[in-house]
Formats: C-alpha cells, structure tokens, sequence
C-alpha cells in the first residue's frame, strides 16, 4: 500500500486512489493548471511497479474508473494491451517513479503563468511562505540536451531517454538551494517521509524549457499543492518586476564621451528598489510548515470541483476501515 495520502487514513485503496486522481485532474483544471492538455499521475498503491494516469482526454472531462490506464514504471507500457490511447508524454512519469522510489504522484503544466519562466532566462524563486517548496532557485530543463539520435525535436518527452534527463533534473542542488529532501525526511512516514536520502529529490519542482513545468510529490494533494502554488508564484513573482519596473526605472551611470559623440562609456545601469525573495532556510522552514496543512485546501478544492457542473466524478470511494 502506498503511504502519503492525506483524507483519514495512512494508506489507500485503490477506489480512493481513482476517486482523488479523478478530482485531484478536476481541481487542476479549475485553477488553471491544466487545460485540454496536461495531467496528474499516482503510484499504485498495490504495486509500486505501476501508476496510473487518466487517457488521452481533458482533464476536465476525465470521470471514472474507464478514464483511468495502468502503466509499468519501467517502460511505460500499459499493463492492459486493450487500453485506451493514453498520453505522448507519460515518459515523464515513468522515468520520475524509477528514480525516486519514495514519489507517489506527478504533475505536468503548460500553464502561462508559469511559461515565461522556462523563456526568458529569469529564474523562478520562492516570493511568498506559501511556495518555499521552490527554493532560492528553480531548475531549468532543455529538451534540446537530450533529443535521442533522429528523434522528433518537438520538446514532447516521448522517449524514456527524454524522461530520465528530465527526473535527472529534480536531483541535483547547489550549494545555496533548497533541499526538499530535508523536510521529507523530517515527516512520518505516514505522511510521505522517508529515511532513504538517496531515494528523495532536491528538488520539487522542475521548469521545462519552452514547454512548461513538472512537480513531484509523495501524495496526490501535496502534488496539487505544489502545482497550484508554483502557480500563484509566478504570478506574484511576475506582477512584483513589473510594478518594481514600473514604479523604480533604470538609471544609467558612467562617463560621457563628449568627443565620441556623446556615448556613455562604461555604463552601468542602476536599478533601485529590488524584489525581495525567501532565504533558503525561509523557504525551507516555510515549506515544513505548510507542508502539514495540505488537507486544509484539498477539503476546500474538492468542494469547488464538486459542486460544479462541468466536472462529474462517477469513482466509487471506500468506506473508511
């Protein structure tokens, strides 16, 4: 059975697992984290050899048991041959559970708050105490490192050489990054903790370059957390340069070359004010904190999608033991 799943109880049955994986899609959607594309995985409780995934549908419109595919962890393969058509990129999955043994659920975004962060070269760190997960500096992957002799350079992860470079992503950390492996290995194991370091990422989450970004988690809700709250930094990372641009300017030092024509030699420019960003012991202590009030949102997020008419979850649950 597979630990980290926060409603009741410490370890799930497979009909609670098709039940959140199914709300867990919906919840995604209606904050804008995925939208006719992307999707959320789990491992399987029974046999951490497999995982789930939703087909090759909307999230939104995912809504039983008949929506969801088993794959092997070891080569994305369905483990029914009958399946229906699933997603290009569950590589990406596959090769994240292979590496890290202790991750139970993935996810992976296109949304555009996020998007301008895998272009433009500047880094995505944590801004608020409700993303320390980030860290001081999020990862940056490019495709175009990767791309297996005479394959597609369309920045799909379809191949398993593509999905391995990228979970190789989540492990390395510098010297002044976060280690989200430090506060997995404070928790209870019934909350995801682990006590195998070689086992946890230092990383949570990884910024696709062009494409988008990937979060791991051990449980479905702290997956969603993360996604929703890579979200929301970006978005208050984004509006902070701006409003700092806006209100601050620039301004432009050096000597004038009066003979030369007027030009600015040795130019610097100087930028008052600057965005003020979380430490890494801020953003470490901020995510072990928050990290165990995950249930209190997921209540409010599963309520949201439930009452919504656009979203129906046919899963049947388990009456709690």
């Amino acid at each position: 059975m597979s630990a980290g799943y926060f409603p009741k109880r410490e370890k799930v049955g497979l009909e609670d697992l098709f039940k959140g994986l199914v709300t867990a899609s919906h919840i995604l959607h209606y904050h804008g984290i995925l939208d006719a594309y992307g999707h959320i995985s789990v491992r399987s409780p029974d046999n951490p050899a497999t995982f789930w995934m939703t087909c090759s549908i909307s999230p939104a419109l995912v809504s039983s048991p008949d929506d969801l595919i088993e794959y092997n962890v070891d080569d994305a393969s369905e483990v029914e041959k009958n399946a229906k058509p699933g997603y290009l990129e569950r590589h990406i999955h596959s090769e994240i559970y292979k590496k890290f043994p202790a991750v139970n659920s993935v996810v992976h975004s296109h949304c555009s708050d996020v998007l301008p962060y895998c272009i433009s070269g500047v880094p995505l760190k944590a801004t608020t105490h409700m993303a320390g997960f980030l860290g001081t500096n999020v990862p940056v992957w490019d495709a175009s490192s990767a791309y297996p002799s005479g394959s597609k350079h369309d920045l799909l992860v379809r191949n398993a050489q593509l999905g391995a470079s990228l979970a190789a992503t989540f492990k390395p950390a510098t010297s002044a990054g976060f280690l989200y492996s430090k506060v997995r290995l404070a928790l209870p194991s019934q909350m995801g903790g682990s006590q195998e370091p070689d086992k946890e990422p230092n990383n949570a989450v990884v910024l696709m370059q062009s494409h988008g970004f990937t979060t791991l988690a051990h449980g479905i809700e702290e997956a969603v957390y993360q996604a929703i709250y890579t979200k929301q930094a970006a978005k208050a990372q984004t509006t902070a340069l701006t409003i700092r641009n806006a209100y601050f300017g620039h301004t432009v030092e050096g000597k004038v070359d009066v003979e030369g024509g007027g030009k600015i030699k040795s130019a610097k420019v100087k930028a008052e004010g600057d965005v003020k960003y979380l430490s890494d012991k801020e953003a470490h202590d901020a995510w072990e904190a928050n990290q165990a009030t995950v249930a209190r949102p997921w209540g409010l997020w599963c309520r949201e999608v439930e009452v919504n008419p656009l979203y129906r979850n046919e899963c049947p649950g388990c009456d709690d033991d």
